[in-house]
């Protein structure tokens, strides 16, 4: 049994070991003494702080596992999504955050034509961006990235597979991943009643990104044919 769970489990074990022994007290004494109204609210203040102490002690468990996004957490992704969206689009290489590097790479090409293909049903999260070089060399080079995904305000950046990109002759293939199951056992520890934060609502927090982009460096003197128009502009 792993620490956490270890963790987990003692304090609820703690608080029904007091709730136990409050209980046999009480039931010892109960054969001595007659009970008055004064001894029975006694008693229910003495089950009330077991109850409070239980919801503190709750909402301290570590969370595991896959952890529900917060409204705070949901708007560092869309912010850092945003920004890397918007240096891709204006061509600023420098200002692409790494962490979203998937793959990169480098190929000589025979011909002085790169066509780009598309093999899937739903293009509309892949995006591609051209850097004209002055090289006169048939090297194009490519990078592949991918941002934040939140599905279900769950984070499924690490879940969900990403395009896989082949360099065939002169084609750049680019291929849909396969459709895949995931089940996911969620545990929130956290406390209406306590919490000062406030939540999006359902549908905003759903889903985010997810948007695969690959920049590409190709020589001025070749020709880039895009028939699926995935290139932005």
């Amino acid at each position: 049994m792993s620490s956490v769970v270890i963790l987990t489990i003692l304090p609820f074990i703690g608080i029904l070991y007091l709730a136990w022994r409050i209980n046999r007290v009480i039931g010892s004494s109960s054969k001595r003494i007659i009970l008055t109204g004064r001894f029975n609210k006694r008693l229910i203040s003495a089950y009330v702080i077991i109850l409070l102490l239980a919801a503190v002690v709750y909402g301290f468990i570590p969370a595991t596992g896959n952890r529900v996004v917060s409204s705070k957490e949901y708007q560092g992704f869309k912010e850092e999504n945003e920004v890397f969206e918007q240096a891709f689009r204006n061509n600023e290489e420098s200002k692409l955050d790494s962490k979203f590097l998937v793959e990169e790479w480098t190929q000589q090409l025979e011909d002085d034509t790169l066509e780009i293909i598309f093999r899937g049903s739903y293009k509309l999260n892949l995006k591609v961006h051209v850097e004209w070089t002055d090289s006169k060399e048939q090297l194009v080079k490519g990078k592949v990235y991918r941002t934040n995904i939140i599905r279900y305000e769950l984070n499924m950046t690490e879940k969900i597979p990403v395009s896989t990109i082949q360099l065939e002759d002169n084609h750049l293939v680019i291929t849909e991943p396969q459709n895949k199951e995931v089940t996911f056992y969620s545990f929130s520890n956290e406390l209406g009643l306590l919490s000062k934060e406030m939540y999006l609502s359902d549908y905003e927090l759903s889903r985010l990104g997810g948007d695969t982009y690959i920049y590409l460096k190709v020589p001025k003197h070749m020709n880039v044919v895009d028939k699926d128009g995935l290139q932005i502009y």
